[in-house]
């Protein structure tokens, strides 16, 4: 199983990119791969530069669809990013109790897998509204509508502990025995899994719609 525990040997841990966890997979061939870019600051840098030529040309702040697509998509990748750093959390515990002998000790490093699976529900539930359209319980596609009739579509990615999103079980034998762990562990490589296909998924719809920005900023200055 290939988790990704990417923690520094002491002092206090940097706070990764959004991408963090997919950009930790880079070496991996596979169809998601693309190359690394600075998704937020792209995001940031193109929600300044149109905001910038709203004031300067003086128009009504009018809802405008590509930024509000992308300004969805930045606080959908810093959750994702909160998510992950649960799911790498509980693999850490999972993959502990492994290494006890005693049914108590496990029994306990059940519970703090619970709480960290548990707590990515709790997280869900306090993350922008923006980030909750692509990631919450409610998810939908977001439709943005370009230039003449053409449409983008951004897609979720459901990322709640249910079946439907990263299918994390509850440790129902409080981890009394090592298969019950290797299946909570298989599920927690899968939940990573998913969480960076969202995270390389979304990447990919920032870079195309920055580059839309970029082309409607040179038109409106042309």
């Amino acid at each position: 199983m290939a988790f990704a525990l990417n923690k520094n040997g002491g002092g206090q841990e940097k706070k990764r990119s959004p991408l963090a966890g997919w950009l930790g997979k880079k070496n991996d061939q596979n169809a998601d791969e693309m190359p690394a870019m600075d998704v937020a600051g792209g995001l940031d840098r193109a929600l300044r530069n149109r905001r910038a030529v709203i004031e300067e040309n003086h128009h009504d702040a009018q809802e405008n669809p590509v930024r509000d697509a992308l300004a969805a998509i930045e606080a959908a990748l810093y959750a994702i990013d909160r998510v992950r750093d649960i799911l790498e959390q509980a693999c850490e515990v999972a993959l502990s109790a492994k290494d006890v002998d005693e049914a108590g000790g496990r029994a306990l490093l059940a519970e703090s897998y619970d709480e960290l699976r548990l707590s990515i529900n709790e997280a869900l539930e306090k993350i922008d509204p923006r980030a909750a359209v692509l990631i919450g319980k409610g998810q939908r596609h977001i439709d943005v509508t370009l230039a003449g009739r053409a449409r983008y579509s951004v897609s979720p990615f459901r990322l709640d502990v249910s079946e439907k999103g990263l299918d994390l079980p509850p440790p129902a034998d409080a981890f009394a025995t090592y298969e019950e762990i290797d299946d909570i562990l298989d599920h927690l490589d899968k939940a990573l899994g998913k969480a960076d296909r969202a995270a390389a998924s979304y990447c990919r719809d920032a870079q195309y719609l920055i580059a839309r920005m970029k082309a409607d900023l040179a038109n409106d200055a042309a």
